[in-house]
């Protein structure tokens, strides 16, 4: 027993020293004359807080339907995800702060019976400003969501752009107006939204409430004027295996591209789960981060690929894989249509072979054909005219940037040739989107498709439809919606070589 109790002596002598981390408090609370209660809420403090005079901006953290004070802590590990990326260099220290959110959406009630929001405005925040060494500035300070706290970060900081000056919502749990109307069961809706905005034992456009119009955030941004917004960041974030969010948040994008509202965007793999949005964090807290204090960063990389032999023919350049002398055996093949001059087609090559040669993907012919020429047809030139190529449908795959998009669909209206699909910054019409949809539909399973399109794209709304399009359809895919570095649109080439390489070996 004394040598039990010595070890505890001498383990807590050395927290101080050993464990330099942000303090996390759990559980305070505060007494809430609007909501006549105590509310709970966790803080974390930078490391070092008490030891400084510094004076620190604020994220507020708001949870999901479900959760509470301590979600973002025991979920999102989110002391310590802040703390390495400061000790990184990433990002400067700042304080979070998680209230109890209840199933607030974290609004006034339309009837007056329950005021959050006038809660968080008017007593969290100044009681924060008041007890700990906050900024006071709109900079410092920021709101992060996730599903119905996605809803709130957003609706709170636009209705008090005076306090907020940007916001990240994960999967914010927001809906379309067709979506609203239409959601059941009536006593689900009435417990979920009609008793905050108003509509209770309504459907159809009497849901459409004036008070939900000024809380939801796809009406707040629809009234807004962009001058309104100037200096406000936005972040949205998602997963491309959402369910019913998928419709509402594209559409809320498109709308921010539409009225061309500044605002980054992306969609990443994943469900509505904490899976995703931890993948999310570490940009939130840069985007954050950036408001916060300006900061910009950013790596320039470059490559400089060794000379790879290529067979040169009338409509198409291939390459194929390292090989001994020798050797006879066949290889997959990855067809890439759309402008690719040679210098860039060689980049792409030596990257690919590095892949192989760290055995992240499996060896495989690549073959750049011409834009917009008949896919088919050279597909099948160059398996009558080269060797070594397993001319089957499992084992060929599709690359296709801009309108080539055209050249795959045609290439799977009738016999399917590919596995997969990767569709980049895709170019088409609604006829386009449709019948791309019939092609894989009536193929079942192959071919599988990726569409990656850039956020801030003319051509959004065009991948944006398949995405949905193939939700509705229950046809698995994947869909990515995010920013290139240095305008490449080959950012992500490593992604769609291995999507394609599992689609080739399932």
């Amino acid at each position: 027993m004394k040598k039990i109790l010595l070890y505890i002596i001498l383990f807590l002598s050395g927290i101080d020293g050993a464990w330099a981390l942000p303090i996390e408090k759990e559980g305070m609370s505060i007494y809430s004359p609007s909501l006549k209660q105590e509310v709970s809420y966790s803080i974390i403090l930078p490391e070092g807080y008490e030891h400084s005079d510094t004076e620190y901006p604020v994220l507020y953290m708001f949870h999901g339907i479900g959760g509470d004070y301590t979600s973002w802590l025991e979920y999102g590990n989110v002391a310590r995800v802040m703390d390495k990326m400061i000790k990184e260099g990433k990002i400067q220290p700042f304080i979070m702060v998680i209230p109890d959110g209840y199933l607030s959406y974290y609004s006034d009630t339309y009837d007056g019976s329950s005021l959050y929001e006038t809660f968080f405005i008017k007593e969290l925040v100044p009681y924060i400003d008041n007890n700990y060494r906050t900024r006071k500035d709109i900079n410092g300070r920021s709101i992060i969501g996730f599903s119905m706290g996605g809803f709130g970060a957003l609706s709170v900081s636009l209705r008090n752009r005076h306090l907020f000056g940007s916001v990240v919502a994960l999967s914010p749990s927001i809906r379309t107006e067709k979506q609203y109307m239409e959601e059941g069961p009536q006593k689900g809706w009435d417990n979920q939204w009609g008793r905050i905005f108003g509509g209770v034992g309504k459907n159809g456009k009497q849901r459409l409430t004036s008070y939900y119009k000024q809380h939801s955030p796809y009406h707040i941004l629809s009234a807004l004027r962009n001058s309104d917004l100037k200096g406000f960041g936005i972040m949205l974030d998602i997963g491309d295996k959402e369910g019913t969010l998928c419709e509402s948040n594209e559409e809320l994008h498109r709308l921010l591209l539409e009225r061309q509202i500044p605002h980054e965007w992306e969609v990443r793999s994943g469900g509505h789960d904490f899976t995703c949005w931890n993948t999310a964090l570490p940009k939130a807290f840069r985007f954050i981060n950036e408001y916060f204090n300006g900061k910009q960063s950013g790596n320039s990389e470059s490559s400089l690929p060794n000379e790879t032999p290529f067979i040169q023919t009338a409509n198409a350049t291939v390459y194929y894989p390292e090989q001994a002398q020798g050797s006879t055996r066949k290889y997959p093949i990855i067809y890439v249509q759309g402008e690719i001059n040679e210098q860039q087609q060689k980049v792409l090559v030596s990257q690919f072979h590095q892949m192989v040669d760290e055995n992240k993907t499996w060896p495989a012919v690549l073959c750049f054909v011409k834009a917009n020429t008949d896919l088919s047809e050279t597909i099948s030139d160059i398996e009558k005219q080269l060797s070594g190529i397993r001319g089957s449908q499992r084992m060929r795959a599709l690359i296709t940037l801009g309108d080539n998009i055209k050249e795959g669909i045609e290439a799977i209206q009738g016999e399917n040739l590919f596995t997969g699909i990767v569709c980049v910054n895709a170019i088409g019409n609604e006829n386009d989107a449709q019948n791309l949809i019939k092609a894989v539909n009536s193929h079942k399973r192959y071919p599988r498709c990726w569409m990656e399109i850039l956020p801030e794209s003319k051509e959004y709304g065009f991948s944006s439809n398949i995405h949905i399009l193939l939700k509705e359809s229950d046809l698995e895919h994947e869909f990515r919606s995010r920013k290139c570095k240095e305008a490449n649109v080959f950012t992500y080439w490593e992604d769609w070589i291995l999507y394609l390489n599992n689609r080739i070996h399932v």
